[in-house]
C-alpha cells in the first residue's frame, strides 16, 4: 500500500488553518463588540430605572404636598468624588439612591424648621458608610446642603473605604 504525498496537501491545510483562525479571531472581535453595546445598555438602562424611581417617588409627593407652600417637594443629590479614585456611574447611581433614601425623611416637612436646624440633617450624611455597593464600601460626607424653594439640594463627596488589617 503507498501512502500519497504530503506536498500536495500543503496548499489545502494552510488554507484550512486560515480560515479557522480567521473564524477565531472574528468571533471574538464580534463577542467584544458585544459584550461592549450590552455593558452600554445595561447602564443606561440602570440609569433610567433609577430616573424613573426618582420621579415616581417625587410625584408622589407632589400629589401629598400639593396645597402646601413651605414644605420640602425633591431632594437633589449630587455625588462627587476624589479625582484621583473617580467613581463610575453605576457606583454613583446607587450612591445617590440611598442617600435620597436616607433623606426621605425631609420631604413633606416644612422649609422653616429646616432652615432652623440644618446641622441635624448634614449629621444624617457626615461620614455615613454605605456597604455592599458592587462589593465595596464608601464613605459618604456632606460637602453642600442648599434649600432653593420647595427644593433641597445636596452636595456629597464619596469615596472607598478602605479597612486597615492588623
Amino acid at each position: 500500500m503507498r501512502v500519497p504525498p504530503f506536498e500536495r496537501y500543503t496548499g489545502l491545510l494552510q488554507s484550512a488553518g486560515l480560515f479557522i483562525s480567521g473564524m477565531i479571531i472574528g468571533s471574538a472581535i464580534f463577542l467584544g463588540i458585544y459584550h461592549h453595546q450590552l455593558n452600554t445598555v445595561l447602564i443606561q438602562n440602570r440609569e433610567l430605572s433609577d430616573e424613573n424611581d426618582k420621579l415616581q417617588q417625587d410625584n408622589n409627593t407632589y400629589k401629598k404636598t400639593r396645597n402646601q407652600q413651605s414644605t420640602v417637594n425633591q431632594i437633589d443629590v449630587i455625588v462627587e468624588s476624589s479625582p484621583l479614585n473617580p467613581l463610575d456611574k453605576v457606583t454613583e447611581q446607587e450612591i445617590e439612591k440611598r442617600v435620597r433614601n436616607d433623606l426621605s425623611v425631609i420631604k413633606g416637612q416644612k422649609i422653616a424648621v429646616i432652615a432652623e436646624s440644618p446641622h441635624v440633617y448634614q449629621s444624617l450624611l457626615s461620614k455615613k458608610t454605605y456597604r455592599g455597593i458592587l462589593d465595596k464600601d464608601y464613605i459618604v460626607n456632606t460637602k453642600t446642603m442648599m434649600l432653593i424653594q420647595n427644593e433641597l439640594k445636596v452636595w456629597v463627596i464619596a469615596e472607598e473605604f478602605k479597612r486597615t488589617t492588623m
